[in-house]
């Protein structure tokens, strides 16, 4: 017995011995080629420059670091290298045969190149620490063992050094050679072998007779191993069924933006964010996926932070980890009826394991606008343009007396007296901004932090406006045990916007409806406020109230706090590598708090020019004209509070056995929310610098407020299964019940089903087109809801009111509307079929999408007899499709010094009214059969020239020569509301954009560049219309038509505001007034430099870049004056888009 146990014992220790001789004699041989002179390819890799930065890093991940950088793959085997080693380098610039001596001598570890890749392999002296199962006895061991050999080789042919080969289920293995050979033995036919290369995806082998085998390994696509954040966990990229895109953070952290939900603009197929102002912390962001789901509600996508509904306007790029955006059913129905507009999931920056690692980032900006509205500002051409309308009659007011134009005439007059002034350059300026952000993170394997802490302080490029914002994120996590780990976030945010009392829109409006012969104070020096330049019963127009007056006397700010609070709890029951069952929690508080405060005080206006300039012995005295605003002091508080309480908890399940796998998850989510406001004012006090309502008197008070509450309570669930990850089947549901609907009908179902097929995994493909690393095809269908139907449409609603009785006026509630207690959810069908596709090495790689949205139950309002004094009862009535196209590709390659990298993409949406209760013709025409509110417009054909075309067709307003004319459509000889057609451009043809990044040494550069096409808009008014309120003209009018002196223009003969040929239905209703708002923009180009570490690292930073960067710098349109990108139809007065230069650094200690 005692000689059988010896022989055990020698038998294991000969299987021991040629292993380990077999990997000694391995090694030998590498560090003899190592040593050999490399050929000229060699020679160039091991020079290549490299820079590196790590701290307690996995040496994993530094070598990941090195391939990318240096364009070359390592082999070693998991089984003798430990991956998993700290790493700590700092290196800049440096050779990477320098920077593997410095990082892998320490280790033991033999580096060379074989067949254009490093191997790794342990030094001869390193014993190798894998044992290998005792067998039962000597006898089985000689009886059943059974040699097998073969060669490992890559997609090209070529031999594989240092392919881990195991025997499946023990700890017994080998190495390929430098040619990619081997050689082992098994016990018995069965056996399975797992061949394992880093950078390559294992194989598994039953070996079943044969004696030789031949495997050839196919590349492991970095991309696809790529984790994306979906509903209530994440998923490998690779393995998605549905349509997920993600942004590159990157790429965004470019972009110099005080709200991060811009900075997606173009970033993300399918999604179109427009911006309607510029207007510091306000930006007025429109936000649709795939087109609007919906006529009767909001369109904007659901969007979360760390899986609690949140928002982007305070949190800055630089605390933001990822962001996905989950655009059809298969992937959003996990979100139920919240999901039917798209979901956008952000996840925010977590600690990592590793030194602490300060970070500090800043930007300083100057901002200017990059269109303002283009008017005369020529005193002398304005006051004859207004004497010229007058004389048309197509302006109602008195010409400005020829004594008054001469002066302003008069090349020797005094300019301050008589001026030319340019209310644009006034009030429009360049204005500076700053951001600062500072963050530290780090941890061990136990406890990991991230903190952040930022502010901006940006000021507006119209006068009066500005913002100021603070913000702070605190991210924790802790292991408790080996099956408990838990965590908290924490953020905070409280900003400033300050305006003037008339602010954005309105403050433009001030400011394009004043006239160049008036500065905004007396030229006596007494800062008295200016009015207009004479009394309109003398001459000229009507302007509105003074800017600076508005400025300096008047003030609306907007006060907003966010707290944030999660909590959340991971319990591992089962954590093993085929099987696995977590349960996780989370619970969320999110308080809002918003306080706008108005103040306004009056001031006595003055003309600007003495009685004895308009008035024949008239006092040298300047006269009050109309007063601007109540002489007494008004204050207004307003109070908006939000209270959103978050609660869900999910048990993920998931078991790997042979080539399947299965995930499961099922969860419960519970959602209430408590919004509650107040309004109070007090409008009479005479003393100015009184700013709080208790210090003004209790005439004309006023005081109201509201509260409004909901609940959600949810059950969802997904299910997954992979076969070989070639074939993939996902299933999803949210079962979503809701207090604002009536509890007949509050509940509903959401579910979804999705398959994938991964084509590039089939032998026929795999074998055959070597240049092929992914192609996938994608096919889903599923039901979402749409939640945004208002509060309580279920419910009777009153309001209080006034009626005589008894001879007497008494108080008293009265119902608003009828009720409907059938009101369902608005649902939401999605069909996806989509492409995925990358060639080898990244020459080209991209999605292509195409969808279709069908929503159902849209809420109207019902037709009911006017008689019945109510309003209708809201009834899901309408439905409405959307489809469209999607296509994003990229390309990437690296040459020695210099990595470029290249991605565009493009979207087109189209909508259709399916079913609509009435049909509604205006500017815009609702009707089944055509997109939703595309315009409806009279033609224009240019201006009357001739009474013949005067008298040819009877026009609305008795038009004059030079007025504009519209097409007959219908030939009855008159336009009225029959020769109205439909006219595109209420929706883009498609939205597009494209950019690139080239980076070389120390140098890298990136631009981006955002376009929309076939967008029009319908501008009228301010801006278009002479003369409105006073307004300048545009410069156009110069050249106007006039039947005597200019009968060859096509401009419009000057007309001023209410002149019902120009400005009235008809011709405000036309295609005149119809601009192409199209553009392309260059939205971003940043140019940087990286500091090497060896100058850095003397004063403790470990990274240092320094940028120079600019946003919105150049936009080629064709759109008159103003920024095409904006919210919509109406003025030009508008708060301008923003163009940005800005230098900044971002460092690392």
């Amino acid at each position: 017995m005692q000689k059988v146990r010896q022989l055990k014992w020698c038998a294991t220790l000969c299987m021991i011995m040629r292993i380990t001789l077999a990997q000694i004699s391995f090694a030998i041989i590498c560090t003899s080629l190592a040593s050999a002179a490399h050929d000229g390819r060699a020679q160039e890799i091991l020079e290549r420059r490299v820079t590196i930065h790590a701290q307690n890093a996995e040496l994993r991940n530094v070598l990941k670091d090195l391939e990318k950088q240096a364009d070359v793959k390592f082999a070693y085997s998991l089984k003798t290298i430990k991956a998993e080693r700290a790493v700590d380098i700092h290196l800049s610039r440096q050779k990477l045969s320098d920077a593997l001596n410095l990082i892998l001598t320490p280790m033991s570890i033999s580096y060379q190149l074989a067949s254009g890749r490093i191997l790794l392999t342990m030094n001869p002296e390193v014993k190798y620490n894998h044992i290998v199962s005792p067998l039962q006895s000597v006898e089985e061991e000689i009886s059943s063992l059974v040699g097998v050999n073969g060669r490992v080789t890559d997609e090209a042919g070529e031999g594989l050094p240092g392919v881990s080969v195991v025997l499946k289920g023990t700890q017994q293995g080998t190495i390929t050679d430098t040619k990619g050979n081997y050689s082992i033995e098994v016990p018995n036919p069965e056996a399975v072998l797992i061949f394992s290369f880093v950078g390559y995806m294992p194989q598994e082998v039953v070996i079943g007779s044969r004696t030789s085998v031949d495997v050839r390994l196919k590349t492991d696509t970095k991309a696809l191993e790529e984790v994306v954040v979906v509903g209530y966990g994440t998923q490998k990229k690779a393995n998605l069924t549905g349509s997920v895109s993600t942004v590159v953070i990157e790429d965004i952290q470019n972009r110099q933006v005080s709200n991060s939900l811009s900075a997606l603009q173009g970033k993300v197929t399918g999604l179109r964010i427009s911006q309607g102002t510029g207007m510091p912390g306000r930006e007025s962001l429109s936000v649709q996926l795939r087109g609007a789901s919906s006529w009767g509600t909001n369109t904007t996508p659901l969007i979360l932070v760390d899986g609690v509904v949140g928002s982007l306007d305070g949190l800055p790029v630089t605390d933001i980890e990822s962001i996905s955006v989950l655009k059809d059913a298969a992937s959003a129905s996990i979100y139920g009826a919240r999901a039917a507009n798209g979901v956008i999931l952000v996840t925010t920056k977590q600690g990592k394991t590793g030194k602490p690692v300060l970070s500090y980032n800043m930007s300083l900006r100057s901002q200017s606008p990059t269109g303002v509205p283009n008017q005369i500002w020529n005193s002398r051409q304005y006051m004859e343009l207004f004497n010229k309308a007058v004389s048309r009659n197509a302006v109602s007011a008195v010409p400005f007396p020829q004594a008054i134009i001469d002066k302003y005439s008069d090349p020797n007059r005094n300019k301050e007296q008589y001026p030319d002034f340019n209310w644009a350059d006034a009030v429009w300026r360049s204005a500076p901004m700053k951001e600062h952000n500072v963050g530290i993170s780090g941890g061990t394997p136990n406890i990991k932090y991230n903190m952040s802490a930022g502010m901006i302080d940006q000021d507006g490029v119209l006068m009066g406006h500005g913002y100021k914002r603070f913000n702070g994120l605190v991210n924790l996590s802790a292991v408790v045990n080996k099956f408990i780990s838990a965590g908290t976030t924490i953020s905070y945010l409280k900003g400033k916007s300050s305006s003037p009392y008339y602010e954005n829109q309105s403050f433009v409006l001030m400011t394009m409806t004043q006239a160049p012969m008036v500065k905004p104070f007396l030229p006596d020096g007494s800062g008295r406020y200016t009015d207009k330049v004479i009394p309109t019963g003398v001459g000229g127009a009507q302007n509105n109230r003074n800017p600076y007056w508005i400025a300096n006397e008047t003030y609306r700010n907007y006060e907003d706090w966010q707290a944030n609070i999660q909590g959340w709890v991971d319990i591992n029951f089962i954590k093993k590598e085929n099987m696995g069952l977590k349960w996780s929690s989370k619970y969320a508080t999110r308080f809002v708090e918003q306080l706008q405060r108005i103040y306004h005080y009056g001031a006595d206006a003055y003309y600007y020019l003495p009685e004895s300039d308009y008035l024949a012995g008239g006092s040298q005295v300047y006269t009050k004209g109309t007063p601007f605003g109540p002489e007494a002091v008004g204050v207004f508080d307003r109070n908006y509070r939000t209270l959103l309480n978050t609660f869900y908890s999910s048990l993920n399940w998931n078991f790997t056995t042979g080539n399947h796998d299965i995930t499961a998850m099922a969860g419960y989510s519970q959602e209430a929310q408590n919004y509650r406001w107040l309004k109070g004012s007090r409008n009479v006090f005479p003393v100015k610098n009184m700013y709080e309502i208790d210090g003004l008197g209790t005439l004309n008070q006023a005081v109201e407020g509201g509260l409004t509450e909901w609940a959600f309570r949810s059950w969802f669930g997904r299910a997954t299964y992979a076969f070989r990850s070639k074939y993939l089947l996902e299933a999803n549901f949210r079962y979503d019940g809701t207090s604002r609907i009536y509890k007949d009908s509050r509940w509903g179902i959401f579910p979804s089903a999705s398959a994938a097929w991964r084509i590039s995994e089939e032998g026929f493909i795999r074998n055959s087109a070597v240049w092929l690393d992914n192609l996938k095809l994608r096919a889903s269908y599923g039901l979402l809801g749409n939640a945004n139907i208002g509060d309580y449409p279920w419910q009777e609603t009153y309001s209080t009111t006034s009626y005589a009785f008894n001879e007497a006026l008494q108080q008293g509630v009265v119902q608003q509307a009828f009720a409907n207690k059938s009101i369902e959810w608005e649902k939401t069908a999605i069909t996806d079929i989509g492409i995925d596709f990358n060639l080898k090495n990244d020459i080209i790689y991209g999605t292509i999408d195409w969808y279709n949205k069908f929503t159902t139950g849209i809420l109207a309002g019902a037709s009911i007899p006017a008689s019945s004094g109510l309003n209708p009862p809201t009834v899901n009535y309408g439905e409405f499709k959307n489809y469209g196209v999607e296509v994003e590709l990229g390309h990437r390659k690296k040459i020695g010094d210099l990595t470029y990298t290249l991605s565009a993409q493009a979207s087109v949406n189209r909508n259709e009214v399916v079913k609509f209760p009435a049909p509604v013709y205006g500017n815009r025409i609702i009707e089944e059969g055509r997109p939703y509110n595309d315009y409806y417009l009279y033609e224009y054909t240019g201006i009357f020239k001739s009474q013949e075309e005067l008298d040819a067709v009877v026009t609305p307003g008795n038009p004059q020569l030079g007025d504009i004319k519209f097409k007959d459509q219908n030939n009855d000889g008159k336009i009225d509301g029959k020769d109205r057609i439909p006219v595109k451009g209420a929706y883009p043809g498609f939205i597009y954009s494209f950019g690139g990044s080239v980076s070389w040494k120390n140098f890298d550069i990136s631009l981006f560049m955002q376009g929309v096409e076939g967008q029009k808009v319908l501008t009228y008014f301010f801006g278009e219309d002479p003369f409105s309120q006073g307004s300048s003209p545009h410069p156009k009018f110069l050249n106007a038509y006039d039947p005597v002196t200019n009968p060859n223009s096509d401009v419009p003969s000057i007309y001023g505001w209410g002149y019902a040929p120009m400005t009235g239905g008809t011709a405000q209703n036309s295609t005149y007034f119809l601009k192409n708002a199209s553009y392309l923009r260059l939205k971003n180009l940043n140019i940087a430099y990286n500091v090497p570490s060896k100058l850095t690292g003397k004063v403790g930073i470990s990274h240092l870049r320094i940028f120079i960067a600019g946003d919105n710098l150049i936009t080629f349109t064709k759109y008159p004056d103003l920024d095409p990108e904006r919210a919509g139809d109406g003025w030009h007065a508008q708060y301008p888009q923003l163009k940005v230069y800005s230098v900044g650094l971002n460092v690392k200690f």
